[in-house]
């Protein structure tokens, strides 16, 4: 009989990243999939001795423990003590468990490299979400209180069918095995792509290559052009939501993906000298 759990999913993860966490975890909640996230559990975590009551739920609570691999994650006490508590229970269950997400190739103790994980920098946040409510369809495969499809109503903007994950597409999921080699197949995304100016527009664009980005106004207007390195898209375009004047108001914002963070530079010039947009600064 299948073992119920407080919890579907555990998320692990560094403070740096919680944009995209954060996105992935409101996308489940919204499915009624459980989720221990820290914003969802204030009240709950108030005044409690959060290294006991974390190792209980990284250890015992949860049907399945989702570590958000990065360089910061390393470095945090916090998540280690998380990871840990996660890596003893797959030890003592002899069971699959820990689910790694990367945002990089930074090695984690006790993560081995024969262990599929998933590229987040070539997935949504919502794209991820789908994957991991497939993964849980997959676990408990007769429960009555996963979603065997999602609503239209509630489905995200930009996210994909669950029903579609499974279907062989490149942009969707890249599983690295022993090794590190990446999916080499052909890459289907558009090469620009036009979003609203908020959290949840941001959160849509891809990730996984330098851009040159537009900051537009409501008619479309250039206001600002600037770059973007690899895995710091969401953060570098998320300055411009801030008031103060080094950020600048916006409509939507359009990427451009490019080879490398070279090319984004220069194609960022060639903008700036021939449209001079009101919030850069001239080129000399």
């Amino acid at each position: 009989m299948m073992k119920l759990y407080e919890y579907d999913f555990a998320f692990s993860f560094a403070g740096e990243d919680r944009e995209y966490v954060e996105a992935v975890a409101k996308t489940l909640k919204s499915f009624n999939i459980k989720v221990f996230y820290d914003v969802f559990e204030q009240v709950n975590l108030w005044g409690k001795d959060l290294y006991i009551h974390l190792d209980e739920v990284y250890r015992n609570k949860a049907r399945f423990c989702v570590i958000f691999i990065s360089e910061n994650y390393r470095r945090k006490n916090w998540t280690n003590h998380e990871r840990e508590s996660a890596q003893a229970r797959a030890f003592q269950k002899n069971e699959e468990y820990i689910l790694p997400a990367r945002f990089d190739s930074t090695e984690i103790p006790g993560v081995r490299s024969t262990v599929g994980y998933i590229n987040l920098l070539e997935l949504t946040p919502q794209q991820f979400a789908q994957i991991l409510i497939e993964k849980l369809k997959i676990a408990h495969s007769d429960a009555l209180d996963v979603p065997k499809s999602i609503p239209k109503a509630s489905r995200a903007k930009g996210a994909v069918k669950v029903s579609d994950v499974n279907k062989p597409k490149p942009h969707q999921m890249t599983i690295v095995q022993q090794g590190g080699a990446l999916d080499s197949s052909k890459d289907s995304r558009p090469k620009t792509k036009t979003v609203n100016l908020t959290l949840e527009g941001i959160s849509q664009l891809f990730n996984d290559k330098p851009v040159v980005y537009k900051i537009l106004t409501e008619g479309g207007k250039n206001n600002y052009t600037g770059v973007a390195k690899k895995g710091k898209v969401y953060t570098t375009i998320q300055k411009h939501l801030q008031s103060g004047k080094n950020y600048v108001p916006g409509c939507k914002v359009q990427i451009e993906r490019m080879s490398s963070i070279q090319e984004a530079q220069q194609k960022a010039k060639r903008i700036i000298k021939r449209s001079r947009p009101k919030y850069n600064k001239p080129i000399k």
